[in-house]
Order: structure tokens, then C-alpha cells, then sequence
């Protein structure tokens, strides 16, 4: 039988990746079965007690997508307030940036762009209609998350190569949720989930001509401790 530091790393592995790769079913049982399999020289045929055991300890694995909190919002804002075009949604504007509207696809329902254009912050309502916002379930935002996942998969395709570091977290009281990924352009892109009113929005932080991203992510949080 395995001994314990043989079993810890495996629980590692297996882990981190169910946290990475979340988003993909087929892949994490395909993965387990293979690490269940138990038929490597040095582990041996596994008992039913292995099983039993090591599948309980996977039960208490936390992946990254548990609640915590963000000090990391204090980017300093003006008194200039911006507001969306679809809702009483408004935040405050950071210093260096700007308000604009959206005039080509009018999906961008509040616009924040830094001075010398390198970064945006892009607020959009996610399309989920009225039926099946009511099927959402208790666990509404990480359900509103997955929704703006597949919006995502459905925009970029085969592009798009997966979501990462995913969590939730609390500002001034307000829930948000929080995931990573690579655009078309090579661009990491964080994007925040959150309810507002009767809707979902998603704000992205794109960083168009910038590789500073902890600041931006700053600026995201800060304006995002503004809403009201």
C-alpha cells in the first residue's frame, strides 16, 4: 500500500488540478480513474480501504474558488462618478482615467479607460434571461460565473485555453466572485462577477498596453468598493 507522503502528493496533484480545470468533467474523471488505477510497480494492487480513504480526503480539498477577503482597493478615485446606460449602476472614476460610450456594439454598458490607453475596464450585463436567472439555484453567483464561462467559451472557441485562479471575495460587504483568463490576443484578462439590482454584471480588467497588472487589478477592486 502507498505509504502517506505518497498518498499526500498524490491528493496534491489531483487537487490543484480539479481547482485549474475545473470547467472540465470528462478530464477530471479520466484523470482519477487513472491515478485509481493503483497499477505502478511500487503501489501494488490498492485495497477497497484505499479507495475509501483516499476519495473521503479528496471531500476536504478546497480549491481556490473559497470566499476570502481583498484589502488590495485602495487606488485613489475622483468625486467624478460614471454611470451605466442600463441600469442605476454607478461607480466612481479612477485618477488618470476616463468615462467613454461604447458606440460600435453597445455591449459595453459603463466604460472606464486610463488616460494613455492602455488599460480598460469593461462592465457588461450578463444576457441571462429572467426564467432561467430563477433557476440559478441558492448558490447564485459561482452559478452566474459559470454563466459568463460559457459566454467566454462560446466567443473564443478553441482559442480560449481555460480558466484559472478563481475565488470569491468581499468588498465594503458586497459578494463578488473572480476568474482569469487568455484572450484571443495573448492578453490576461481578470474578470469580476457580482449582482446588482435584478441583474449580473461582469466587469473585465483588460490590460491593452501594460504588463503591470497587480495595479490594475487594484484599480478593479478600488472601483468596484465605489458601486452604488
Amino acid at each position: 500500500m502507498m505509504n502517506r507522503t505518497r498518498i499526500a502528493l498524490i491528493k496534491r496533484i489531483v487537487a490543484d488540478y480539479i481547482c485549474v480545470n475545473s470547467f472540465n468533467l470528462p478530464s477530471r474523471i479520466a484523470l482519477l480513474r487513472h491515478i485509481l488505477s493503483c497499477r505502478s510497480r511500487e503501489a501494488g494492487p490498492c485495497s477497497s480501504a484505499f479507495y475509501f480513504i483516499f476519495l473521503s480526503s479528496l471531500l476536504f480539498v478546497r480549491c481556490s474558488s473559497s470566499i476570502s477577503t481583498t484589502n488590495d482597493s485602495n487606488y485613489p478615485l475622483t468625486n467624478e462618478t460614471a454611470k451605466a446606460q442600463t441600469s442605476q449602476l454607478s461607480v466612481k472614476i479612477p485618477h488618470g482615467w476616463f468615462t467613454a460610450t461604447d458606440n460600435e456594439c453597445n455591449c459595453i454598458d459603463l466604460w472606464l479607460i486610463k488616460d494613455d490607453y492602455s488599460e480598460t475596464l469593461n462592465f457588461v450585463p450578463l444576457n441571462i434571461d429572467s426564467k432561467s436567472l430563477s433557476e440559478l439555484g441558492k448558490d447564485k453567483l459561482s452559478s452566474a460565473v459559470q454563466a459568463s464561462k460559457d459566454f467566454k467559451l462560446a466567443k473564443y472557441g478553441k482559442a480560449l485555453k481555460g480558466f484559472s485562479d478563481e475565488k470569491h471575495f468581499e468588498l465594503n460587504q458586497k459578494q463578488f466572485a473572480e476568474y482569469k483568463y487568455t484572450d484571443n490576443a495573448g492578453r490576461g484578462v481578470r474578470v469580476v462577477v457580482f449582482e446588482y439590482g435584478s441583474k449580473f454584471y461582469e466587469v473585465s480588467a483588460v490590460p491593452l498596453k501594460t504588463n503591470n497588472l497587480p495595479e490594475l487589478y487594484k484599480i478593479q477592486n478600488s472601483v468596484l468598493s465605489s458601486i452604488k
